[in-house]
């Protein structure tokens, strides 16, 4: 089965809704991220030199990391947003999940998820 539009691709199949559960609930707040099943796991050097943080579902696996709007910003830059990680992602064409939790490619439109 190869990589579509239509939800399921590859080792994704069967995950889709419970992926899509977890992105369609992310808050605007990542710091609203249910306690005890979303832990942060930043990497030190990002967390020095952005202002970006990533969490992990301890459930699924799924990773998501949260990116601050910055202000005067044009586009999603001036938004605060998530991108999802594909945990099957096998290149930049299925790098990250859409709203949908079906796959899409770096630097997408559909890869940036507004809360």
């Amino acid at each position: 089965m190869g990589a579509g539009r239509g939800g399921n691709f590859g080792n994704t199949r069967g995950q889709n809704n419970n992926y899509r559960d977890k992105i369609s609930n992310l808050p605007k707040n990542p710091n609203r991220l249910p306690k005890g099943t979303w832990i942060e796991t930043t990497p030190k050097s990002m967390k020095e030199n952005t202002s970006s943080r990533v969490f992990t579902d301890k459930e699924t696996g799924l990773t998501v990391r949260f990116d601050k709007g910055q202000e005067g910003k044009s586009g999603y830059r001036g938004q605060d947003h998530y991108h999802v990680h594909n945990p099957n992602s096998t290149g930049k064409s299925d790098y990250y999940l859409d709203k949908f939790g079906n796959p899409v490619p770096k630097n997408s439109k559909s890869s940036h998820i507004i809360p």
